[in-house]
């Protein structure tokens, strides 16, 4: 990092390396930067952990973010897996007192992704509001602990990438409630002269995302899936969901498809449905390519009945 502060005019920054596995104690963060023209950012593994998240403050043209870790070896190519360190010893802070399995919360107001190691991690807090961003892509714990409230400060957000995916099952499940989707609003606090949010009865809008790509052991609750692809993301035209432990089925997403009217394609994962043996590959909705278990499906006329 010695020297980036003199590098003002630098539109893009890409940092990787290899590291898979790191101890929280070994973490430390670098100093603040400044770069104030920066466009593009892209940090995975020791990068990701070390790179000081309050240095965006100072980047308002920033685009592009990509922030993970190195994915384990894997003999899928097409499906990446990442080592998410215990969340014991973390603590996550947002508003609710649940969400992430094993994880105890603490309010943060307009903080997006904010956690710390009492074992002492660094604090990160991304309570930043970057306005031109339109390419948004965490892995790892950087996702596991993504609070989608705060997708309401990402007007121009075009493509949301998010993979908790683990080697171990069950074990980085990440819970969606319709509470997620909800607006916060400021309002005048009564007594102290100071403002305050409160979670509003509006959803986010986001009429420019037109890509979610959702990797992992996500947890839909009812209704979750509807209002995000519909109230949410109302121009959306690709939704991927890749798990080994899906929690949405094939004739869920059809249906969900069929109200989505600007939706061009479908992919996900069925665990193995044959196609040829499944009636459900009927319901397919004419103009969607459906790319299921790695095969494209495309119906050239929506079925009657």
């Amino acid at each position: 990092m010695d020297g980036l502060e003199r590098c003002r005019a630098l539109e893009s920054l890409t940092m990787h390396d290899d590291m898979i596995n790191y101890r929280h104690r070994d973490i430390h963060s670098w100093p603040v930067v400044s770069l104030p023209n920066l466009k593009k950012l892209d940090l995975k593994g020791s990068p990701a952990l070390h790179f000081n998240m309050d240095s965006l403050h100072h980047s308002p043209c920033l685009e592009e973010l990509t922030v993970k870790m190195t994915p384990l070896p894997d003999d899928d190519d097409d499906y990446c897996q990442y080592r998410i360190s215990s969340l014991n010893g973390l603590e996550y802070q947002d508003s609710d007192t649940e969400g992430v399995d094993g994880c105890e919360s603490s309010g943060m107001p307009g903080s997006s992704l904010a956690y710390q190691s009492i074992g002492g991690r660094p604090q990160c807090t991304w309570d930043w509001h970057p306005s031109n961003l339109r390419k948004l892509d965490l892995a790892a714990a950087f996702a596991l602990m993504f609070d989608f409230r705060w997708l309401q400060h990402l007007p121009s957000l075009q493509s949301l990438r998010l993979d908790i995916s683990s080697p171990v099952k069950t074990a980085h499940r990440r819970h969606i409630t319709l509470k997620d989707l909800l607006r916060r609003e400021p309002q005048q606090a009564s007594n102290e002269g100071g403002s305050e949010e409160f979670i509003s009865d509006r959803y986010i809008n986001l009429p420019k995302l037109g890509l979610i790509e959702l990797n992992g052991d996500w947890i839909f609750e009812d209704k979750v899936m509807d209002t995000l692809c519909m109230a949410v993301a109302t121009n959306l035209s690709s939704f991927i969901y890749n798990s080994r432990y899906p929690d949405l089925t094939l004739m869920e997403c059809i249906t969900l498809s069929r109200e989505m009217p600007r939706l061009k394609k479908m992919q996900l994962r069925t665990l193995g449905l044959e196609p040829e043996k499944s009636a459900q590959y009927e319901q397919l909705v004419k103009g969607v390519v459906f790319v299921i278990d790695g095969q494209k499906y495309y119906l050239a006329s929506r079925k009657s009945g």
